[in-house]
């Protein structure tokens, strides 16, 4: 596996073949995969309306909200339509036990001649 990004989104998908839904729009994936992409499940089940969501946000560079109860798929129903994209995405679970902190570092308000 190669372990640099690609730079151009240059391989048009068919998503009939992939995801077995049509799309009135473009969608295009990268044609190596890295170490960021996902490992494809074989047997994961694609539902239609968030799969069709999911390829449009990523067409149109729009965020994507995807709603549901924990443990119900949503992390992997992004990572499985990634894996087939070949889109390289590192997974942060969100959960209580993770703060600001522990993402982006302890930030300090730094005084410049009396200024922030």
């Amino acid at each position: 596996m190669d372990t640099s990004f690609e730079i151009a989104l240059n391989n048009k998908i068919d998503t009939e073949k992939l995801f077995g839904l049509k799309c009135n729009f473009e969608v295009f994936g990268f044609e190596k995969k890295n170490d960021h992409v996902p490992e494809i499940d074989e047997t994961y089940k694609f539902d239609h309306d968030t799969t069709l969501s999911i390829l449009a946000g990523f067409a149109n560079n729009r965020r994507v909200l995807i709603s549901g109860y924990h443990g119900t798929g949503k992390s992997t129903h992004i990572e499985q339509v990634e894996a087939r994209l070949n889109w390289p995405c590192i997974r942060v679970n969100l959960d209580s036990h993770i703060s600001r902190i522990d993402l982006l570092g302890k930030d300090a308000i730094v005084l410049k001649e009396g200024t922030q």
